[in-house]
């Protein structure tokens, strides 16, 4: 308590409620130390409540500490000192706070994006192999941090109501989060301590004078019966998030000056000051004499009442006793110690230290009819107080109307369903009237509140879900939010899944594999690429593949070394997912129609370049360069059968240099398969026809830059040209001449190479170019081959004819005609009517020039 004057209560004069209030607000602000921080730790054991003794297995929780999201982060309606707290909170606080964008931002940062995607990832690979119950606390540890943090941000945004709103939000649903990763642990870890307990359930029964210990009843109840001890669990889980909101409360607010309770109404009645008030100041004065008390001691006690059914409805009775003594009223301290089991120890078989206290009330159940008939008869006592001693008494209709939140009605029920649990073990015929008027069963209470305008979110059904086993309504209740769910919840709503499911192997892997994949592409949204591959490592290989080529597919080519390295770390079959994502992208972008000639590579269009960037990500992995072989050289096929070698030329340029030695080591020469000894063989053809047209296009550019004769050379010779004008005249075509036989002899060299390659292409040996060495039965590929033949064949040979012509060299035609003629190439297979008839003009032509006849022989052979 707070150092308060201890001026005798008959001296001091009545205090105005401003004034009380003032004082009250006074005392928090120059106490710094009345507010306990949020980040303080505390152990809470959850087990057996208080209510029914020593608990028989303790289950640990970490600290409870953070302010209640329901009741904290949205306005308040009920308790006066919670709003005292607020305004002591706000009063600490720099009133001259300037906006700070640095603040700005982790605000931002904290409700636009999610900060436990990477944290929960790491927990769930590091823990879930291990301990299932040590990757819960841990989820529900990092919410608790993440809480802490965005806590901490809320003073410094009162200044902006669109951050302060999001922040609130924020917090609130990391709160909920939280509370349902507690009430998982919970659940499960009792379930788990159940299984492994070893203790022998037959308990020694205690005796004493007045018969059965009834303590040592329901401990054996509790230790025989599992469905008590899960309503003990929800019980304690509740109240547990109750007491989050006492560690924000103001420790050192006193209610009555000193140990003296309605210091007020003392004052009165000792002044003699004419007041209708009661005449006496004991417990039982308002009631028997039907008047109340000073207003401003009323005022007082019931903040005080409040404060005690705070204490109360957060599991922490000792403290609301104590609270009472502090306050001046201890005869409340004895009323509220009523509920309390009896047991005498000192009866124990085992007990050979002496005499030790009786605990518990040997009169139970007498203290609980009055606290029935007090809760029902009086209508001068206000509503918490009146839910107060409904909750230590069972009283469900008293409690219910001091109950605002869905964990405000879920505690009042089930301290109603365990407390008649307890009453039917103990079989007392001397409970209240009305006890049994409404038995309570766990269907009844799951209906009830299901139905309840305060069950309308998501973490409220999947609690309420959890709590009562229906594992069929909460799949139903995950498939219906995932459409709708923000990356947060798809994130819960997926480890929630993960950890049922290691709880039960097989666990719905229907909704599992879905939550799964939604979150999965949540998380590529989010730019997450470890995670995204992570996750989808757990679905089953066929659907790994599915998913990945969906959310991969639009991965910037420097992100995907990295993607396709994770992926190996987790066996995913990654050459399945890239050749899937290079096929969705062929049929959706596949090649038109003819380019029309030799085209550059600057003007491939947009189609196209995405054709030609697919075979990317078959280069990805030295596993897979094979099927990149095959397919880069069925692109190349595609483009060259529409006449568009710029795209063509630049898939082959996609190619790594060291592919073949690659496969050639990857199969040794033995053991190639013939489809890929075949794509070797493709590959060289396709070069050697690319390199053609390279080195035609180099001809017809060396062609073109034939050295220009300077003008001045047709001047007549004896005009008005000077001696030295003559010598430079003179010198100038010298250097012409010089420049004209280099680029003669440059196109002679330029025509030879561009003639050697073409004819590779005409000639290619074995077999010819485009044709494979091992029948693979493929027939749709002997069709695009011979096709492709017919096409590039003649054409190539219309090339070499011009280069010959336009280079002089006619005897060169007419040799190109016995090649065509040869029964060993039968190249004239691969021409139509019109262009052998076509060449044969050309070789007629050639024949002429050269002084040949018209069929190419020369006269003097004849």
């Amino acid at each position: 308590m707070a150092e308060y004057d201890m001026t005798p209560v008959h001296e001091k004069p009545v205090l105005r409620y401003a004034d009380r209030l003032h004082e009250i607000k006074r005392a928090i602000c120059s106490l710094d130390e009345s507010l306990t921080p949020s980040q303080r730790l505390g152990n809470k054991s959850i087990g057996l409540s208080p209510m029914f003794g020593t608990p028989l297995q303790k289950k640990s929780f970490e600290s409870i500490t953070l302010l209640d999201h329901q009741n904290v982060l949205t306005p308040s309606k009920t308790s006066i000192l919670e709003q005292t707290t607020r305004e002591g909170t706000q009063m600490s606080i720099t009133e001259s706070f300037m906006q700070n964008p640095e603040i700005a931002a982790k605000v931002e940062k904290v409700t636009t994006t999610n900060c436990l995607i990477k944290t929960f990832a790491t927990t769930y690979q590091n823990l879930a192999a291990e301990d299932v119950i040590a990757v819960v606390g841990d989820y529900t540890n990092q919410c608790l941090d993440l809480l802490s943090h965005s806590k901490s941000l809320v003073p410094s945004v009162r200044h902006s109501k669109k951050l302060s709103q999001q922040l609130r939000n924020a917090c609130s649903e990391i709160a909920s989060e939280r509370h349902t990763w507690k009430l998982v642990g919970a659940i499960y870890q009792n379930k788990l301590n159940a299984a492994l307990s070893d203790e022998d359930t037959d308990d020694v029964m205690m005796t004493s004078p007045g018969g059965l210990s009834h303590q040592g009843n329901i401990n054996k109840l509790y230790s025989a019966e599992e469905q008590i001890r899960h309503y003990q669990v929800v019980l304690d889980w509740l109240e547990s998030n109750a007491a989050e909101v006492l560690d924000d409360m103001p420790t050192k607010v006193g209610y009555f000056s000193g140990k003296v309770s309605w210091e007020n109404t003392i004052h009165t009645l000792c002044n003699h000051q004419a007041k209708k008030i009661v005449s006496s100041v004991d417990p039982d004065a308002p009631t028997r004499e039907s008047l109340p008390i000073h207003e401003l001691d009323q005022e007082d006690q019931n903040r005080l009442v409040r404060h005690l059914f705070a204490l109360v409805r957060a599991g922490q009775v000792e403290e609301a006793q104590k609270l009472c003594i502090s306050a001046g009223q201890p005869w409340r301290s004895a009323v509220i110690d009523g509920w309390r089991l009896h047991h005498d120890p000192n009866y124990s078989s085992d007990n050979t230290d002496g005499v030790e206290p009786i605990e518990g009330n040997l009169t139970r159940a007498l203290w609980k009819n009055c606290a029935w008939e007090f809760c029902n008869s009086s209508s001068s006592i206000t509503t918490e107080e009146r839910a107060l001693y409904g909750a230590l008494s069972g009283n469900l209709k008293a409690m219910l109307p001091a109950c605002e939140t869905f964990h405000d009605d879920l505690w009042a029920w089930f301290k109603t369903l365990v407390d008649q649990r307890v009453e039917s073990e103990l079989c007392d015929g001397m409970l209240p009237g009305g006890y049994w008027k409404h038995t309570l069963t766990p269907d009844m209470i799951y209906d009830t509140i299901g139905k309840s305008k305060n069950c309308d979110g998501l973490y409220h059904k999947l609690q309420l879900h959890l709590i009562s086993g229906d594992m069929n309504s909460l799949l139903e209740t995950i498939s219906g939010h995932l459409a709708s769910a923000s990356v947060s919840d798809k994130r819960f709503l997926c480890h929630l899944l993960l950890v049922l499911d290691l709880l039960h192997p097989g666990f719905a892997p229907e909704v599992l594999n879905e939550t799964i994949s939604a979150y999965v592409r949540a998380l590529r949204l989010e730019g997450s690429l470890p995670e995204v591959v992570y996750y989808s490592s757990l679905l089953s290989p066929d659907l790994q593949v599915a998913l990945l080529s969906e959310v991969l597919a639009d991965v910037e080519e420097e992100d995907r070394p990295g993607c396709i390295e994770t992926a190996l770390n987790y066996n995913i079959p990654i050459d399945e997912v890239t050749m899937r994502i290079y096929r969705a992208i062929i049929s959706q972008h596949s090649p038109g129609g003819g380019g029309g000639g030799l085209v550059s590579v600057a003007n491939i269009s947009e189609e196209d370049s995405k054709v030609v960037g697919a075979v990317n990500w078959l280069l990805l992995t030295q596993s897979q360069r094979s099927d990149a072989l095959i397919e880069a050289n069925r692109l190349i096929r595609r483009f060259l059968g529409a006449r568009k070698h710029a795209p063509a030329c630049a898939v082959f340029e996609t190619i790594p240099g060291d592919t073949i030695e690659t496969i050639h080591k990857q199969w040794g020469e033995d053991n190639m398969p013939g489809q890929v000894g075949n794509a070797v063989r493709e590959y060289l053809c396709l070069r050697a026809y690319l390199d053609t047209h390279q080195a035609y296009n180099d001809w017809c550019s060396h062609s073109a830059n034939r050295p220009s004769t300077p003008t001045n050379f047709d001047k007549e010779a004896g005009g008005n040209v000077t001696f030295s004008e003559q010598v430079a005249e003179e010198e100038k075509k010298k250097l012409h001449e010089l420049s004209l036989q280099r680029w003669e002899q440059q196109l002679i060299v330029q025509t030879q190479l561009t003639r050697d390659k073409m004819l590779n292409v005409l000639l290619f040996i074995d077999g010819g170019w485009m044709k494979d060495e091992v029948d693979t039965g493929d027939r749709d590929r002997e069709e695009q081959l011979e096709s492709l033949r017919r096409v590039c064949i003649p054409a190539t040979t219309f090339l070499l004819v011009n280069v010959l012509t336009e280079s002089g060299q006619d005897t060169g035609v007419v040799e190109l005609a016995d090649y065509l003629a040869s029964e060993q190439y039968q190249l004239y297979t691969l021409f139509t009517k019109e262009e052998l008839r076509r060449f044969l003009g050309k070789v007629y032509e050639s024949s002429i020039r050269s002084g040949c006849d018209p069929l190419g022989f020369n006269e003097q052979d004849q």
